[in-house]
Order: structure tokens, then C-alpha cells, then sequence
């Protein structure tokens, strides 16, 4: 049976920059491209089918770095005529598209995660307690790595099996952090799952309850493309104390909220997600706060067209401030519900 180290083999698919150094050339090619935008700073990106990522400027076409690599994109599922696995080295894990999460069967905050080919039952594989005390990524990681060891505790952030503030009868997850340092762009207290498979074309669907104690998060769940630089996808945020959907790639889009129906605090309230993914304008991104609908568009929802979205990064996903919340009753579909 594997341990932990089963967690972190799959916490180390997300790709690494890799950094060529080439010279300028004129205007870059049309040729085997998957995608182009242009920046706010005012220049154009190009990102072809070998994963290269060049920028364009006064017709100069310079390379940047590789946004993704179609190997390790390609070689990690394996697809049969039933079931789509991820690949960990050399086991397979079922992908799981659909899952409800109440976190009544969790005994401790550790118990919610994958750590063994046999934890099929299982969502979890991940969490991130980003805060002036663990602020790189190196840090964090090691933090995460000993409290799934059992060799070392929280700091400031934490994640928490708890009650419910208004019923101590049901149980939560309580996510605890503390408000950046100056030199951090953000704080997190979060965990993930990457055990998705969405692709282009594909339905998801998401829901979950959050009670917001103190603080305001900016954002409660993200849907990320781990094999692509930066992990880009959809998330939904909070901006003006509304809930909105934001593209966390390229443009960087708004979904904005129209209504004026605001986040609460101090009491529960519903966020529910349908996006059809999708490279061009014909995606769907819909969501919905206790049964009224917030935002109904068309639009980009997927980075690119070969783009999967295995993350669900979930919780205090990023806060500008100290925030305490509870979430409970997680689900994920491919269909509609």
C-alpha cells in the first residue's frame, strides 16, 4: 500500500517553466498556433501546438518560455472505452467527475485525503496554507507535507474538521488565514482535488455552502488547468461584495453580477456553477447564489482547446485580509443537477 508519497507524486504533475534562449525573429507564425491575445500592456501572445509561448511587439517575435509541455499533457491519463484514469507514475487512479462532499465521515482534517491507490472513495489529494509564515511555495509545500506526516502542526492558516455555527449537529470545514504580508500578493486556505477530467465540450457543474464568520476572501473556488503555466481556469471571486466569475487566463475576463444581491456574512448562503468549457466565445458560464441566478453568459471558459481542468482548488482560495469560513456539502458534476 502507498502513503502520502502517492499525495505528492500527484501534486507534482503541475508543469514547470522551461526557458529557451532565442533570439528575436520577424512577426511571429500562424502556422501550428492554438491561440493568440493581446495584452493589456499592449502587445500580442502567440501559444502553438508544441507548447512554445512567444510575444510580439513592433513586429518582433520574441520567445518566452514554454507554456505547456503536449507530452506530459498527453501521457497523463490513460482513456478506455468506460473510464479515464490519471496516471501516477506507473499505477492509474480513477478520475472522479462526480462527488458529494459533507465531511460527516472524516474523523481529522488528514483523513479527507488520498493516500493510497485503495482510497478510491476518496476527493482530496491537496491543501495550501500560504501566509506570512509559510509565504513560497517551498515553504508550503513542507508545511503540508509534515502536518499530512504527522510531524508538525498549523501555524497561523489552518484547516479544520468543525461544527457548524448555527447546528453543532452537522459538521463542516473550517478555513482559517491570516491576512498577507506586504510582500505576498495573496494569503490562502484551501484544499484541492486533482482528480478531475474536464475537456473542451465538456459540462460541470459545481455547488457548495459557505458561511463567511469574519473577514471577506476574495475567492472561494477556482477550476484550474494544472498542466498549463500559472494553472489557469475560471473562478469564482468576490469584487464589491457580489459574487462574480473571473478567467483567470489571457484576457483575464469578468463575468460580472448585475443584480444587486450581495454576499452575507454571519449566515449560510449557496454558490452553484454551470460552465460548458470551451476555447471560443460558445462556452456557458452561469452561476447562482441561493437559487437566484447571478450571472447567464456565453464566452472563453477554457485557457485552450486541448486545455483539461483537473484542479478544484476549494476554501479560502485567496483573501486580501483575515478571513474565517465554513463551507459543507461539496458536490461536482458532469451533469446537471
Amino acid at each position: 500500500m502507498r502513503t502520502i508519497s502517492f499525495v505528492l507524486l500527484l501534486s507534482t504533475i503541475i508543469l514547470m517553466n522551461c526557458k529557451k534562449e532565442l533570439g528575436p525573429t520577424d512577426s511571429c507564425s500562424k502556422e501550428n498556433l492554438l491561440e493568440s491575445y493581446s495584452t493589456d500592456e499592449g502587445f500580442d501572445v502567440y501559444i502553438y501546438e508544441n507548447g512554445d509561448l512567444y510575444s510580439e511587439r513592433d513586429g518582433s517575435c520574441q520567445f518566452e518560455f514554454q507554456y505547456f509541455d503536449p507530452e506530459k499533457l498527453e501521457g497523463s491519463y490513460q482513456i478506455t472505452a468506460t473510464d479515464t484514469f490519471l496516471v501516477a507514475g506507473s499505477d492509474l487512479f480513477p478520475i472522479k467527475n462526480n462527488y458529494i462532499e459533507d465531511f460527516e465521515s472524516a474523523a481529522t482534517f488528514a483523513d479527507l485525503f488520498v493516500s493510497s491507490l485503495n482510497d478510491t472513495d476518496l476527493y482530496w489529494t491537496s491543501f495550501t496554507l500560504q501566509s506570512p509564515a509559510a509565504p513560497t511555495v517551498e515553504e508550503y509545500v513542507a508545511l503540508r507535507k509534515c502536518i499530512l506526516d504527522g510531524t508538525c502542526d498549523f501555524i497561523d492558516n489552518r484547516i479544520d474538521i468543525a461544527s457548524d455555527p448555527t447546528n453543532p449537529s452537522n459538521t463542516t470545514l473550517k478555513f482559517t488565514s491570516v491576512a498577507p504580508s506586504a510582500d505576498m500578493v495573496t494569503a490562502k486556505a484551501s484544499i484541492s482535488s486533482q482528480l478531475n477530467y474536464y475537456v473542451q465540450g465538456s459540462h460541470f457543474w459545481f455547488q457548495a455552502d459557505f458561511y463567511i464568520e469574519s473577514g471577506m476572501p476574495f475567492s472561494l473556488v477556482d477550476f484550474e488547468s494544472s498542466y498549463f503555466d500559472k494553472s489557469p481556469g475560471p473562478r469564482v471571486v468576490i469584487r464589491n461584495s457580489q459574487l462574480e466569475v473571473e478567467n483567470k487566463f489571457s484576457e483575464k475576463t469578468n463575468y460580472n453580477n448585475t443584480t444587486n444581491i450581495t454576499v452575507p456574512t454571519g449566515e449560510w448562503f449557496t454558490v452553484k456553477v454551470h460552465l460548458k468549457y470551451s476555447s471560443t466565445n460558445d462556452g456557458i458560464i452561469e452561476l447562482w447564489q441561493n437559487g437566484e441566478q447571478l450571472i447567464s453568459a456565453t464566452g472563453v471558459s477554457l485557457p485552450l482547446s486541448n486545455a483539461i481542468q483537473d484542479i478544484l482548488e476549494f476554501g479560502v482560495s485567496a483573501t486580501p485580509e483575515g478571513s474565517v469560513m465554513y463551507a459543507d456539502n461539496m458536490r461536482v458534476s458532469d451533469t446537471a443537477f
